[in-house]
């Protein structure tokens, strides 16, 4: 039996390749368990909110549900529409089944079923079908479940029309400086009309509830000389398109830089604390594309080339590296010289090192291929909110996984 209790993080469960599902309990006391053993491999998703993992409440308070996200497999894509479907056997050997469509962000609930039973549960978008899979629930609130179905990318393009967003910033490329009231067009045929908007004070610009498909966006300014660019907009995806403007362009050529965001980053917030670390200066931030590009065999190994962050090593066999933050506060230990060890961990949200513990190392939980994202706040004035207060006096490391990777215990 596999139980889940409150505050856990998310079980992976992988069938093929093509298609696994994820659990995770969102309700004090509730249990899932697995009937097939071989499903354990683990990794952290998304809990859906709690605002939607409700049942009605003239449901008899004796059943329980599942609920949570449809999304495909190979790309973390929503899919709105997917049927989810649980099937069991009745006392008189009657079979039954309850099923439910996820509503326009891939949310679905699933109300109605008995506790303790044995329950098929799989789900199909349109005619794309997940193996079923035999799980029992506990009696109380619903489970969260999230479902991952295997949908060949070509036939994906063509059932999905969720809005998507065009985000990026405008600097001069002289100076580095965000250009603010650059006017940004956003034209397609896709539109009615042109779309308009100014870029804000640090020229930040942001056009949301787009139709998938190719866009062009055109900077202009007084100052310098237009420049456009082609963004190719897939569904339920951010894409970021950043320009650097010159007033001379044949002395210094105006660069567009264009980026996908991934979803699971934008999701855990990780671009809005990178935005506003950047504005206000707290905090250091990489993505998937920066640690390939370093070349680090162990993350410990990278976290030490940033100013502020000291990594040391045992040497020998196991050669055992911690981190250091040298901005922090103080330690206490005979080495105070060089600042605060063993800054908190979270890897993908949930705390892995506390501040102060006995040398335990970020490369036992965690290697560089499986990083999708790194923020890096090194002492207490760089801490956002929710990696703050009182535990956070040394800073915090906060590593973001890619979808489908298992999460190691040391």
């Amino acid at each position: 039996m596999r139980r889940l209790r409150e505050g856990c993080s998310e079980r992976q469960a992988r069938r093929r390749a093509a298609c696994h599902a994820v659990f995770c309990v969102l309700a004090a006391g509730a249990i899932l368990t697995l009937a097939e053993p071989h499903l354990a491999a683990q990794s952290p998703l998304p809990i859906p909110p709690r605002n939607f993992v409700t049942c009605p409440t003239e449901m008899d308070p004796s059943l329980t549900g599942l609920a949570g996200i449809v999304r495909d497999t190979l790309q973390g894509i929503l899919l709105p529409g997917a049927t989810v479907s649980a099937t069991w056997t009745e006392g008189e050997g009657q079979r039954r089944t309850v099923s439910v469509e996820a509503d326009n962000q891939g949310v679905y609930v699933l109300c109605g079923l008995p506790p303790l039973e044995d329950l098929t549960v799989s789900a199909r978008f349109p005619s794309f079908r997940t193996e079923p899979v035999h799980v029992s629930i506990a009696p109380g609130p619903p489970a969260g479940w999230d479902i991952l179905v295997g949908v060949e990318a070509g036939v994906l393009a063509s059932l999905l029309t969720v809005p998507g967003r065009i985000v990026g910033r405008v600097l001069d490329r002289r100076s580095g400086r965000p250009v603010e009231a650059a006017n940004i067009v956003l034209s397609d045929t896709l539109l009615a009309e042109d779309r308009q908007i100014m870029t804000d004070g640090s020229g930040r610009f942001m056009f949301t509830d787009l139709t998938p498909g190719m866009y062009r966006v055109t900077v202009d300014h007084l100052t310098f000389d237009p420049l456009d660019q082609l963004v190719d907009l897939p569904s339920d995806r951010t894409v970021q398109v950043d320009f650097e403007l010159s007033v001379d362009p044949i002395e210094l050529a105006p660069i567009v830089v264009t980026a996908m965001r991934e979803k699971r980053l934008e999701l855990q917030g990780f671009y809005d604390r990178r935005e506003l670390g950047e504005a206000i200066g707290a905090g250091v931030f990489f993505t998937r594309d920066d640690t390939q590009d370093a070349g680090a065999i162990r993350v410990t190994h990278y976290l030490g080339r940033i100013p502020g962050v000291r990594a040391e090593c045992t040497g020998g066999a196991n050669n055992n590296c911690t981190i250091r933050m040298t901005r922090g506060a103080p330690s206490l230990s005979s080495r105070a010289e060089f600042g605060c060890q063993n800054a908190n961990v979270y890897l993908d949200g949930v705390r892995v090192i506390r501040d102060g513990g006995a040398g335990e190392s970020i490369d036992n939980f965690v290697t560089p291929p499986e990083i999708a994202g790194i923020e890096v706040y090194r002492g207490p004035s760089e801490l956002p909110a929710e990696f703050g207060g009182a535990v956070g006096r040394c800073g915090a490391i906060v590593i973001w996984t890619g979808p489908g990777i298992r999460r190691r215990s040391p």
